[in-house]
């Protein structure tokens, strides 16, 4: 179980990342108000909505995982040890966090006014949401699973 849920987040977190990436570009375009909104909340649901599957696997990872569970044994070991403490803390705790953000900021999107400012909030909001994900990602893993080390 663990290995097909390791390799199923792993291949997820691109489809979050593109959806991100193609929520920030529909969102800066919409940007004057000449856009609809539609468009750019339709991708940016899957954005969201795959962030919340992470996120789901994520724990089931954080749970199942022996090297998770090897770490937790001995927290302060677990804590001096930075790429330990990465997996540990640091990770988990940047992609929640990420996941309210992207959250809280659909909703505001959503209700906002006109398309102009729906747009420049979801961009706000995904930027941001975007920069925690990309500062949580363990990129010292393989980029595509399978793919190396």
């Amino acid at each position: 179980m663990y290995p097909a849920l390791l390799h199923t987040h792993n291949l997820l977190r691109w489809v979050v990342l593109i959806a991100g990436l193609i929520t920030l570009v529909q969102a800066f375009r919409g940007l004057d108000g000449s856009r609809p909104y539609a468009g750019t909340r339709k991708v940016g649901l899957i954005f969201t909505s795959g962030l919340h599957l992470q996120l789901l696997l994520g724990l089931g990872l954080f749970v199942v995982s022996p090297f998770i569970q090897a770490a937790m044994a001995d927290m302060k070991a677990t804590m001096a040890d930075r790429a330990v403490r990465f997996f540990v803390a640091e990770h988990p705790t940047l992609m929640v966090v990420a996941v309210v953000v992207a959250t809280i900021g659909s909703i505001v999107a959503k209700n906002a006014p006109n398309d102009a400012s729906r747009h420049r909030k979801a961009l706000v909001f995904t930027a941001v949401t975007l920069l925690l994900i990309l500062a949580g990602i363990p990129w010292q893993r393989p980029l595509m699973p399978g793919m190396g080390g």
